[in-house]
């Protein structure tokens, strides 16, 4: 792994978690479940929108650089309600 992706892989890592955090203590114990599938579910397509939006809605290269098939990034693009 390269020096810089290193680097941006635990700032990313950072920022979840301190907003994990921060989103527990928040809740305070109230009304947490599935804290898993929630959080999958949210940077998936937080993760999704950001790269259709920086390859200007092109679903086949954002699929390239997903590492993921077309067909199953277009699945989760009307699953998630993410315009393009």
């Amino acid at each position: 792994m390269k020096k810089t992706q290193k680097i941006v892989n635990n700032s990313i890592s950072k920022t979840i978690k301190n907003e994990t955090i921060t989103y527990i203590s928040k809740m305070n114990g109230e009304g947490v479940s599935n804290l898993h599938g929630l959080f999958i579910s949210e940077v998936e397509k937080s993760l999704i929108a950001a790269v259709l939006t920086h390859l200007k809605g092109n679903v086949t290269k954002t699929a390239s650089y997903l590492g993921i098939n077309r067909g199953t990034l277009t699945k989760k693009i009307k699953e998630y309600g993410i315009n393009t």
